[in-house]
């Protein structure tokens, strides 16, 4: 069913109301406070669709092979950095760290070994020398001590070769345990989960994949048209312009602004991908989302604006009411973007000059009687026939 006959069953069924309200007597009429619609020479915009999606994405894949043990997620789950995602079976890695980190106490022994000969050798060579001095010993017993001193030495630098060698077989075994548990690199959401308890995992296969909730952005695609506009505003981020996003699923629309534009247009659209900051202060965006902006084309035009404060919101979409010679009138309008308390509309009912109502229309009721109390901020007289001269329906329902 499209929106207008939607519009026309829930005025019908209002007026039915109405009509019964009416012949029991009804309520009085409604106080309501109007502003003018507008036409006014503003920046104009077009709208461009896009998504939101997540700046941090990852797919948890297995640094090692091993039988899946545990799976601790599900999709749809949140977790936080640091989280056990999943644990493969650890028995053999353990195994191994094991015997690496006996091999390194055992290398320790060997390299402390080696130092104590290397010095008795060099005692023994001081003693020759003095001895020597004597004329107690020769030649070839002082240079057969010289000979074992470097020998000894040779063996030091070997068995600490060994040693350092050990530790990094102790810190590869080390990372290989570890690696046996995958845990969440970033805070964010399951989006998919791809294995189970018992499943054979290999080295590189994904086990899940996870993104940020809380580094979300817009990305939508540009026609070269627009993109000259959007890149000579490309100054520091407090001076870019504000574009409003618009999301199916919010009521109401979402500030962004200009973070970066991708400088290589794809090759069949020839749309220029387009990254956006978004202001998301109750976080209710989720990635996926489709969205709509309001990119500016660097040119002005007349554009029809209402205040904020007259856009009502029901199950088929937005909506005002607007005075008709003194009664309640519902208009569906299209909201186009915000321009601080005013909001660009398309509506085919409302056109510049008709009166909407901004205050007492959250009760409001088509054909309702309204006792006029101000419009434009000016007061009105306290006559109970004021009606406020509104134009007529005609006038209100043209186009």
């Amino acid at each position: 069913m499209n929106a207008p006959s939607i519009y026309t069953l829930a005025i019908s069924a209002i007026l039915l109301c109405t009509q019964s309200a009416l012949a029991q007597g009804g309520p009085p009429p409604a106080k309501v406070y109007l502003e003018t619609a507008k036409l006014e020479l503003l920046a104009d915009a077009r709208p461009v669709t896009g998504e939101i999606r997540s700046r941090r994405t990852a797919e948890l894949a297995s640094q090692v092979a091993g039988l899946a043990i545990e799976v601790l997620v599900e999709d749809g789950d949140e977790v936080q950095e640091g989280q056990i995602i999943a644990k493969l079976d650890a028995q053999r890695a353990d195994l191994l760290f094991k015997r690496s980190q006996a091999e390194l106490v055992s290398a320790q022994a060997i390299v402390d070994q080696r130092h104590a000969d290397l010095q008795q050798a060099k005692r023994d060579l001081s003693r020759m020398e003095q001895l020597q001095e004597r004329g107690s010993v020769g030649p070839a017993q002082l240079d057969q001590a010289q000979t074992l001193v470097a020998s000894r030495a040779a063996q030091l630098a070997e068995a600490k070769a060994d040693h350092s060698m050990s530790m990094t077989n102790v810190a590869i075994a080390k990372v290989e345990l570890d690696d046996m548990t995958i845990t969440a690199p970033f805070a964010g959401r399951v989006i998919s989960k791809q294995a189970e308890i018992g499943q054979w995992v290999d080295r590189g296969d994904p086990v899940c994949t996870i993104v940020s909730m809380t580094e979300l952005e817009a990305r939508i695609d540009v026609p070269q048209s627009l993109l000259l506009a959007l890149e000579s505003a490309n100054g520091s981020p407090s001076d870019r312009p504000e574009i409003q996003i618009i999301l199916p699923s919010i009521p109401k629309p979402l500030t962004a602004r200009l973070h970066t534009v991708v400088p290589q247009a794809d090759t069949l659209s020839r749309l220029f991908p387009v990254r956006l900051a978004v202001d998301d202060p109750e976080h209710t965006l989720r990635p996926g989302m489709s969205l709509t902006a309001m990119v500016p084309t660097g040119s002005k035009s007349k554009l029809l604006t209402v205040s904020k404060d007259a856009i009502l919101r029901n199950a088929a979409g937005e909506y005002v009411y607007y005075n008709n010679n003194g009664a309640a009138a519902l208009a569906p309008i299209t909201r186009l973007f915000s321009v601080g308390s005013r909001v660009v509309i398309r509506s085919p009912m409302i056109r510049p000059g008709v009166q909407v109502v901004v205050e007492g229309n959250e009760r409001m009721y088509p054909t309702q009687p309204m006792k006029i109390i101000e419009i434009d901020g000016t007061a009105q007289s306290e006559d109970p026939a004021n009606t406020g001269q509104q134009p007529s329906s005609k006038t209100g329902s043209e186009g």
